[in-house]
């Protein structure tokens, strides 16, 4: 379930955060005004000797993902040099996937799928919606999902649900294995809360 606006804003006002962006944030137009709505409180704190920082990240699977687009997006003209310096302007890094994480991301599934064939058929389901067909007629393809692929969404699970990290998700929200994430929250409701901190910053509150 997805943390609602107040219990965002409590967890940014409380202590350093990482927010986490999903792919579907980062291709959103309002991804980088709100990372410079980010920087510009981070800076005002500094200034203010307010403790609490917003640092930003985004999981090298989503990154993978948004390259993935671009690189389809503008053929010949795609320059990774030009993604690179956007993400050191907006201070934006992006988290390897590093061994740990592996070791999260299989006891994550193992929670959830505990036998080969649970996962199959995890993959198979996965699949059928990806394609449109409706969950009443799921019975009627055949095969087993063991040959499906493997969904990159666990790769980023693995990484956002980890230390004190907010996966910041499209307004749509996500279902299935995302409710394994304890902290995560739509683009729009971190938008508005980092807006409201912004104003109170502004204020000298």
């Amino acid at each position: 379930m997805a943390m609602t606006s107040d219990d965002v804003y409590q967890f940014v006002q409380a202590t350093d955060v990482t927010l986490a962006f999903d792919t579907s944030v980062t291709v959103r137009h309002g991804f980088l005004p709100l990372c410079d709505q980010a920087n510009w409180v981070n800076a005002r704190r500094r200034m203010l000797g307010l403790s609490g920082r917003v640092h930003l990240c985004v999981p090298a699977a989503a990154h993978a993902e948004r390259l993935f687009d671009l690189a389809q997006q503008h053929g010949d003209r795609y320059d990774v040099e030009f993604v690179r310096h956007i993400l050191r302007e907006r201070q934006v890094e992006v988290y390897n996937f590093t061994v740990q994480d592996a070791e999260h991301c299989a006891e994550l599934l193992v929670q959830r799928y505990a036998t080969p064939d649970a996962w199959y058929a995890f993959k198979k389901r996965r699949c059928l919606e990806c394609a449109g067909l409706p969950v009443e007629y799921h019975h009627l393809a055949a095969g087993s999902g063991q040959r499906c692929g493997t969904p990159n969404d666990w790769l980023i699970i693995a990484q956002a649900s980890q230390g004190k990290m907010l996966l910041v998700m499209d307004d749509r929200g996500r279902g299935g294995e995302y409710d394994l994430v304890e902290r995560i929250a739509r683009f729009s409701d971190v938008r508005a809360v980092l807006e409201r901190v912004v104003q109170e910053l502004t204020a000298g509150v």
